[in-house]
């Protein structure tokens, strides 16, 4: 009776797990593998004919001064985002964990940026650069808010940088919600009755309980900053020059605006590896800190 049971069971594990595991082959597997084939090839994006040319995309990223630019801002807007970002939220989530009667209203609207498309936020707020902050800077004296900064190569960068976090903040807060409200409220009330400000609390006691939560939005915001695409293509475009070109607007100009989908094909292999290896880095690297902070 108990093997009848056992293969029942097992019978079910596969009818409810199979739907995500086709999805995942469909969606995730078959398009890494199909673009690494499409690498090895000349296809122009266009043509049902191409040919088997080896590594010599490859060769060609590796001796293309081009890309070097595209890689450099993607890796400075990731690295900035991510610190950014998660300062914004964590600050976010300390503010609205406590018993305050519209917490719940607060949180929805820090949260509401989070499922904005990230077309419509990059346009509105290139509106909001392009007139409303700078007349009010101009009004107001102020120099760096009277320029439009998405028009400097200086500021255009880290303009999309602002943006990003501020969008994606909310998503994020909500991952140091969940985790603020597992820390015991002993350990925080027996820390200030033996003297300890505020500051030394939260470090001494709630960063080490929530370091966990830190671990997964630092990977999540890394991941996502180096894949960014829709709002800096509504922001900037790119530009002013390359300033703000980013590596999917490389691998997006590459397959559909000169038609070397090829070897845009190629770019994004490259940049899938440069994400799997640094999460895979960020993750042993911050276990290891969570191990020490408890």
């Amino acid at each position: 009776m108990s093997a009848v049971t056992g293969h029942g069971e097992r019978s079910q594990y596969v009818f409810f797990t199979l739907p995500a595991i086709v999805l995942f082959v469909v969606f995730v597997l078959y398009p890494v593998f199909g673009g690494v084939g499409y690498s090895l090839t000349d296809w122009n994006g266009v043509a049902s004919a191409f040919r088997f040319i080896g590594i010599q995309n490859y060769r060609t990223l590796a001796a293309d001064p081009a890309v070097l630019i595209p890689f450099r801002n993607t890796f400075v807007f990731a690295f900035l985002q991510t610190i950014l970002q998660n300062i914004l939220s964590l600050l976010m989530a300390l503010a609205v964990d406590r018993k305050l009667r519209t917490k719940n209203l607060l949180r929805t609207l820090m949260f509401v940026p989070a499922v904005l498309a990230p077309l419509v936020v990059g346009y509105v707020w290139a509106f909001l650069f392009t007139e409303p902050i700078a007349s009010l800077g101009k009004t107001l004296g102020i120099g760096i808010l009277g320029n439009n900064a998405l028009g400097s190569p200086k500021s255009a960068l880290l303009s999309g940088v602002f943006v990003g976090s501020w969008r994606m903040a909310g998503y994020t807060m909500v991952i140091y919600i969940a985790a603020l409200q597992g820390v015991p409220r002993e350990l925080l009330d027996a820390a200030h009755v033996d003297g300890a400000r505020a500051w030394r609390r939260f470090w001494s006691v709630t960063f080490p309980l929530i370091a966990p939560a830190v671990t997964i939005n630092l990977v999540l915001t890394m991941e996502r900053g180096f894949k960014e695409f829709d709002m800096i293509f509504a922001l900037t475009q790119g530009g002013p020059g390359n300033s703000s070109e980013v590596i999917s607007l490389t691998i997006y100009n590459e397959s559909f605006q000169y038609f070397r989908a090829a070897y845009g094909t190629t770019i994004g292999v490259m940049l899938f590896v440069v994400i799997v290896v640094l999460s895979y880095l960020e993750i042993v690297v911050l276990r290891k800190n969570e191990d020490r902070a408890l």
